[in-house]
């Protein structure tokens, strides 16, 4: 036996290689687990500490919300504030509340006004999946009397081009025609707020001329000098006007003639179409003989416009009506085409966007005409609609062109992209010029006094 034991002391046998990977497999699972725990409890922790501070936050806004000394003075606001290394966002949100329990903007009018609702949203980094953020909500009531079962009020918004308030713009009402009882309204009426809205209180039935105003500002369909909508006020009740109103951008339109503005001659009556997002915009300013640009003031969309010459309209404002509309001046609306191995295809729009109270340049593209022959000739173009096989996506509009006298230095006449027929005035009459027509420069074909001014070019 003392052999055996003094054998079994000198060996050395130990764990085999298995036994030790299964034994650390062991204590790895065993030590994520424990790892696994540790990091949910900080993180609980962390959350919950996090959760008190913005608890606090929301409660601080509320109650400043709630000493402000006029609640026509609480707008939406954002802020962000660091806390034990955490940035909170805190979140106001403002609204009214009508005496239909509806929530209203200045924008969207209802009953009378009755409350100011205050919701205030708090949220922080790394909030853990799920969790949602401190929300605090309450109602506050203006310190004086608002509103009267007699009475309506006038609510009033105004936003600009990239769809936010704007804040400062001067707001009177005046008695319509017909008044329909309509009396000047005896409260102070504020300018708008950083949300772009104001109030009209205490307003007696009947109907009002809402006037917004000031200066280098324009509305959406180029009204510079103070626009106004129609509010017509019933008893007890609230009617919300909006307007687009911003500060003009400023763009120059350069024609192509300028290339050469000595030897051709521009339609002293043409119309130039700014074309954006929300729909076409003429420009109510013509062309003289001289101008081969033009300064135009215009409401700054964000998305900003294109432009190209010629009276645009995308289509008949009541399907099925016999409105007239023209697609011809926009390049976009011709077809691509292809003949033998070419493939025409008109230039991709160029839309040109400017700031508020900002500047652009813009070039509006056209086709010139040769008019060799015609000294001392008056001409005009007749638009026409589309020609069979040409690509004029056509045009119903009817524009008659104008042009000053031709003189011996005029090669060309400019012209918006479409089809025309070139006449001449004789003997106090109108005629077809005939088969007087030189090709055009920049695209398009003639045929007798027909002209197709394509914008099309081979790609």
């Amino acid at each position: 036996m003392h052999k055996v034991l003094q054998r079994l002391r000198s060996s050395d046998a130990g764990m085999s290689l298995l036994e030790v990977v299964v034994a650390m497999m062991i204590f790895a699972m065993v030590s994520l687990g424990v790892l696994q725990s540790l990091t949910t409890v900080l993180t609980v922790t962390r959350d919950n500490r996090a959760r008190v501070v913005a608890t606090n936050l929301a409660s601080q806004e509320i109650d400043l919300a709630r000493s402000a000394e006029d609640v026509f003075q609480l707008f939406d606001a954002s802020y962000t504030k660091t806390l034990n290394g955490d940035d909170f966002t805190v979140v106001r949100s403002t609204g009214w509340v009508s005496a239909g329990d509806d929530t209203v903007a200045c924008s969207a009018g209802g009953g009378a006004l009755r409350y100011k609702r205050i919701n205030v949203e708090v949220t922080w980094p790394n909030m853990r999946p799920g969790t949602e953020p401190v929300r605090f909500d309450t109602l506050l009531a203006p310190n004086n009397r608002i509103n009267d079962p007699a009475l309506g009020t006038i609510l009033v918004s105004v936003t600009g081009g990239a769809g936010d308030g704007i804040a400062g713009v001067s707001v009177s009402a005046t008695p319509s025609s017909p008044a329909a009882g309509a009396q000047t309204p005896s409260t102070t009426i504020d300018a708008t707020n950083v949300q772009g809205c104001t109030f009209i209180l205490k307003v007696v039935p009947g109907n009002y001329d809402v006037t917004v105003s000031r200066s280098g500002f324009i509305t959406d369909d180029g009204q510079a000098s103070a626009p106004s909508k129609l509010a017509s006020v019933a008893a007890g009740k609230a009617v919300s006007l909006s307007f687009n109103y911003d500060a003009a951008a400023k763009y120059r339109l350069d024609y192509v003639a300028a290339t050469a503005p000595s030897k051709v001659q521009m339609p002293t009556n043409l119309a130039t179409t700014m074309l954006s997002s929300y729909g076409p915009f003429v420009s109510p300013a013509t062309n003289t003989n001289a101008d081969f640009y033009r300064n135009v003031d215009l409401f700054p969309w964000r998305s900003g416009y294109e432009v190209f010459a010629g009276r645009y309209i995308a289509q008949p404002q009541d399907t099925g009506s016999t409105e007239k509309y023209c697609l011809s001046p926009n390049p976009a609306a011709w077809p691509e085409t292809t003949v033998g191995a070419v493939t025409y295809r008109s230039p991709a729009n160029v839309q040109t966007a400017a700031v508020p109270g900002g500047n652009a340049s813009a070039v509006v593209p056209m086709g010139l005409v040769a008019v060799s022959g015609l000294s001392n000739s008056t001409i005009r173009a007749v638009s026409l609609g589309a020609v069979a096989g040409s690509g004029d996506p056509g045009c119903t509009q009817g524009d008659i062109l104008d042009f000053k006298k031709i003189n011996s230095n005029t090669t060309h006449i400019a012209l918006p992209y479409g089809t025309w027929e070139i006449q001449k005035k004789s003997s106090g009459s109108w005629g077809a010029l005939g088969s007087i027509l030189s090709p055009i420069l920049g695209g398009g074909s003639s045929t007798s006094s027909t002209v197709v001014v394509d914008p099309r070019v081979a790609s």
